[in-house]
């Protein structure tokens, strides 16, 4: 059983395009692949933990995990799985937060030699114009699609901020960056 079988089997795959390109690249250590974790707190948390086993897990197989420190994301805040909005932070909040998390995961994954890579999406997203943005990215999304989503659903009753509905748009685009320019192909 290959790597991506075993993984399949604990149910830690949710959705795959094309499952037997995935399965031949994981099985051969050929797959570039992120996690995000955003800066919402200055500790990793237990949930962080199984994605950081997993990052780890297929690193040891072959394949090039990217740690994604979503300081940029953390500024807008992700509605997913809240009934409120989350609390603001301040920018060097979030950065202290990043920082404690790079000392966290350094322990977990082999970060030497471009073994695995740890970026930061506020430097992409922030030098974003906002209009370029909306015309670059926006005309790819729906609104109606995006409002069938998980994590607006919860939020649409309670009230979802303008702020919270872009965080979706914000995460696309890191996917989306990091495959033009590190070759990232699964999440």
């Amino acid at each position: 059983m290959g790597i991506y079988e075993e993984l399949v089997a604990r149910g830690l795959i949710a959705q795959v395009t094309n499952e037997e390109e995935i399965r031949n690249m994981v099985n051969n250590g050929k797959a570039t692949f992120y996690i995000g974790f955003d800066c919402t707190a200055d500790s990793l948390h237990v949930g962080h933990f199984m994605a950081l086993c997993l990052m780890k897990r297929l690193q040891m197989a072959g394949n090039k995990p990217i740690a994604l420190i979503g300081d940029g994301t953390t500024l807008i805040g992700d509605p997913s799985g809240r009934t409120d909005m989350r609390k603001m932070l301040t920018k060097e909040d979030i950065n202290y937060n990043a920082e404690c998390f790079k000392c966290q995961m350094e322990k977990f994954i082999d970060f030497s030699d471009g073994k695995a890579l740890m970026l930061h999406n506020a430097d992409w997203l922030a030098p974003l114009n906002y209009i370029d943005l909306l015309r670059e990215v926006g005309a790819c999304f729906s609104v109606n699609n995006m409002l069938r989503a998980e994590c607006y659903k919860q939020r649409m009753e309670k009230g979802l901020s303008f702020l919270e509905f872009n965080y979706m748009i914000m995460q696309s685009y890191d996917f989306y960056y990091m495959f033009q320019h590190y070759g990232c192909n699964m999440q």
